[in-house]
């Protein structure tokens, strides 16, 4: 499941959060978050991704993605958020991205908070929904124009992203050095190139498990894996299940 296509299992709380403590580790979460950073500067540090988060900073923090915070500033950080649960794996990676005015979200919040003191499920159901569509609106508002480099890269990675050296290609493609390449891809489409690719990959293994008769190491293989074992571990960190648990499923 996208993130665009989001189905809430389960709203386990609105809060205000604000830290105590000027570093700590965020792993093995019940539950996904989705909210505003209030005030302070904090960096969330991920396996292959990293965000500053500010005031007026929208986020979204997937419950698979561990990470390390960093406070970066005197004035500790405060945040406002619902915490929720989905029926399924949400396979869009955790995102952050910086507004100017972050009122509206604030809004919707400050009314879930009301409902969710109240007890009133189905105003925190409908307000949640509003949040995510709205968050789901200013990601293609920005996503749109892209610039036409990370736009020929993303390009020959939708069509090469099996082969092995499929990043080192893009990067020519684009014509960019390669240490200014990772962020004006990150700019265009809010996803670093490396996790860009694993996406495809997945997504493509996803159609491929669906096919009777295939071994997972011939989808291994056909994805761009390494090996079936390095196949397996990051499909479940991607999707939350194993390939053979998803073959099953489906």
């Amino acid at each position: 499941m996208r993130f665009e296509n989001l189905r809430v299992e389960k709203i386990v709380k609105v809060v205000k959060y604000h830290a105590t403590m000027r570093t700590w580790d965020s792993d093995n979460k019940n539950e996904h978050i989705i909210g505003v950073h209030l005030d302070g500067e904090a960096t969330h540090t991920f396996a292959h991704d990293e965000f500053v988060m500010r005031k007026n900073c929208i986020y979204f923090l997937n419950q698979k993605d561990a990470y390390h915070v960093e406070v970066n500033t005197e004035v500790q950080p405060e945040a406002f958020s619902f915490h929720f649960t989905t029926p399924v794996p949400i396979e869009t990676n955790s995102f952050c991205i910086q507004l100017s005015d972050a009122t509206k979200i604030i809004s919707i919040l400050q009314k879930a908070e009301t409902a969710y003191k109240s007890g009133d499920e189905f105003s925190m159901l409908s307000l949640i929904y509003q949040l995510c569509a709205e968050f789901v609106r200013i990601r293609e508002k920005i996503q749109s124009p892209h610039d036409r480099r990370a736009v020929v890269a993303k390009n020959y990675m939708d069509l090469h992203f099996q082969e092995k050296d499929c990043l080192e290609q893009a990067i020519i493609q684009s014509q960019v050095g390669e240490r200014h390449f990772n962020n004006l891809f990150r700019n265009a489409f809010h996803i670093t190139p490396n996790c860009y690719i694993t996406g495809k990959k997945i997504e493509h293994a996803k159609t491929l498990l669906s096919i009777d008769g295939l071994h997972l190491s011939g989808i291994s293989d056909a994805c761009g894996f390494s090996d079936v074992y390095y196949f397996s571990k990051v499909f479940k960190k991607e999707t939350g299940i194993t390939p053979s648990k998803w073959r099953h499923m489906k």
